[in-house]
């Protein structure tokens, strides 16, 4: 029945002139996927408005990428040269621009690698200015040179990347100052980092990296939107078999 629905969709669509953002479907508003090896944005709406930053004296290079990549070559990008032991929490890392122009109900979805002696723990980070970080959600790793998907939990959205729902953010949406981060955190009550595989102090080191892949941001409507529309297609496809 799903299929059937999408597939209706999709000739109303055509047939009658709307756009997605029309007919509240998901829309791709950015993706990296790193495969040709530079950080220009491979896909959506808005990736020419889109792009990476370094932060906190980190560099990076291209490395393999996330085992749920399919295609050929598959490449991510690889961060390294992290604060030293005990210093600068929460401020070196990766930043994603991410503007989100006309459109709403946002959520980011990513694989992400921890090799053993990165720090173990992630936060996520979002900024409605550019400028003030808000905290989301703390990442922790389950042991080292271990991508997050390999944990084989699925996501509202049928794949195994790690997902982020600010769909109840309203000042994310179309928001041309929207962008996030990842940034390497102290353990939870202690001043130091600890390794991702030894999940002790000792076990991190400023080498240790962090590969991110399949960055995506999409603009995702709401249940009861797409039930509205749903209701709202019915009656559209009856009234186009009755001029028939």
């Amino acid at each position: 029945m799903l299929v059937r629905a999408l597939v209706a969709l999709g000739t109303l669509t055509v047939t009658l002139g709307l756009s997605s953002a029309q007919l509240n479907l998901p829309v791709q508003i950015v993706l990296w996927n790193f495969n040709d090896e530079d950080t220009n944005a491979d896909g959506g709406v808005n990736a020419t408005l889109s792009s990476i930053q370094l932060i906190g004296g980190t560099t990076a290079a291209f490395a393999s990428g996330s085992p749920i990549e399919t295609s050929t070559p598959n490449r991510a990008y690889n961060t390294a040269n992290y604060p030293e032991q005990g210093q600068n929490n929460r401020s070196a890392g990766i930043r994603f621009n991410a503007p989100t122009n006309e459109h709403g109900g946002i959520v980011v979805l990513f694989d992400l690698r921890w090799s053993n002696t990165a720090s173990r723990f992630v936060r996520f980070q979002y900024t409605t200015d550019g400028v003030n970080w808000i905290d989301g959600d703390l990442l922790e790793a389950d042991g080292g040179d271990r991508w997050w998907s390999q944990r084989n939990i699925t996501n509202a959205y049928g794949d195994r990347r790690y997902l982020v729902d600010l769909r109840g953010v309203s000042a994310v949406d179309n928001n041309p100052n929207f962008a996030f981060r990842f940034v390497t955190e102290f353990a939870p009550g202690r001043n130091e980092y600890f390794g991702a595989r030894d999940n002790n102090a000792e076990g991190y080191r400023t080498g240790g990296t962090l590969r991110f892949d399949l960055v995506e941001v999409r603009a995702v409507p709401e249940p009861a939107s797409m039930l509205a529309l749903g209701t709202g297609l019915v009656g559209l496809l009856g009234l186009r078999r009755r001029q028939r």
